[in-house]
């Protein structure tokens, strides 16, 4: 009896520091920007999907897609202030999957490996098109050069329509590190090795609210787990010698 007694305390015990330790909350970001660029698009219009282009619907392809130079590239871009994370933080970006339009889909049969890069320019402001005419890198030299490798947690098999997610962590630390401070990710087939031509869609989050955000989760420090063991540790010490010490309970006969 005095060993469930003891049981059920210490467990009373950890719920209540379980709950008397503080949430800790996700943020979620909307991009400010987001745009692509593509082997297809033709003339000084190079990037496109700002607001008002009426294009809810972008794309990502794999490398020289059907015989055409380059890629088709999302560029997302958050500019949210993040000097409140002051440690590492989790960091995963939700997209939208959807009808590229193109016939040229992924799906169950043939999946399509889409990756999401941190960058080492700004290409809202570096690629030059007829929205950013100052720019001074074109739209191809900017996707060979500019994007950075995917980390090894960033890719995500794409074969159906939906949500999907990218662990991009490694980037979004990069920023609060202040290592890397170009907020853009980019989505890209780089990674994909199937050999297929794919021009996959994925929503616009300009045209379509919520469709792709990121959410930033604090990693709890070392210190608050090392805290929360040590202090169960004396309420087992303590409550074991309550019980230790309690009368034992009288035998019937």
């Amino acid at each position: 009896m005095k060993t469930l007694n003891f049981r059920m305390a210490l467990c009373a015990a950890a719920l209540g520091c379980a709950s008397a330790t503080p949430a800790i909350a996700d943020t979620v970001f909307d991009p400010n920007l987001s745009v692509m660029t593509s082997s297809f698009f033709q003339g000084a219009d190079t990037v496109r999907g700002y607001a008002g282009d009426n294009r809810p619907v972008f794309r990502v392809s794999t490398e020289n897609p059907f015989g055409t130079v380059g890629a088709e590239t999302i560029y997302l871009a958050f500019d949210q202030d993040l000097s409140t994370f002051t440690g590492p933080v989790n960091a995963i970006l939700t997209v939208t999957s959807v009808n590229g339009g193109f016939n040229g889909d992924a799906s169950a049969e043939n999946p399509f490996t889409v990756s999401a890069h941190g960058v080492n320019a700004n290409p809202f402001t570096s690629i030059t098109d007829n929205t950013n005419p100052g720019g001074t890198i074109n739209w191809l030299n900017f996707y060979n050069n500019n994007i950075l490798a995917a980390d090894g947690a960033a890719s995500t098999v794409v074969g159906d329509f939906g949500t999907y997610t990218f662990d991009v962590s490694a980037v979004v630390n990069s920023w609060i590190s202040g290592a890397n401070d170009v907020h853009v990710l980019a989505l890209t087939g780089k990674n994909d090795l199937s050999g297929n031509d794919f021009l996959h869609g994925f929503s616009n989050s300009t045209e379509v609210p919520g469709a792709t955000f990121l959410t930033i989760s604090p990693v709890p420090e070392p210190g608050e787990w090392a805290m929360l063991l040590a202090g169960l540790g004396m309420l087992a010490w303590r409550l074991r010698r309550t019980a230790d010490t309690e009368p034992a309970a009288p035998q019937l006969a």
